[in-house]
């Protein structure tokens, strides 16, 4: 899967091919260093592609959120 995302003030889109967590990480990191998201969305090898919510991204990480919650998943999911 691979990340498009385009900046304002920038002639063209951000491309980040890595895991899900990195991708939204290197999102969020232009952002905490006042870069403003106008968009982006993920395309998956099928070309299938799915906007994300620009209003979502903070600029904060998110790696270890997202490793933590897959961990309680798989957790509640061995119970």
């Amino acid at each position: 899967m691979t990340l498009y995302f385009f900046l304002r003030d920038s002639d063209s889109p951000c491309v980040c091919c890595a895991e899900l967590e990195i991708q939204l990480d290197v999102l969020n990191s232009f952002l905490a260093i006042g870069h403003v998201l106008e968009s982006a969305y993920l395309l998956d090898d099928n070309g299938t592609r799915l906007d994300l919510p620009i209003g979502a991204f903070d600029g904060l990480p998110v790696t270890n959120s997202i490793r933590n919650l897959t961990l309680e998943f798989q957790h509640l999911l061995e119970v």
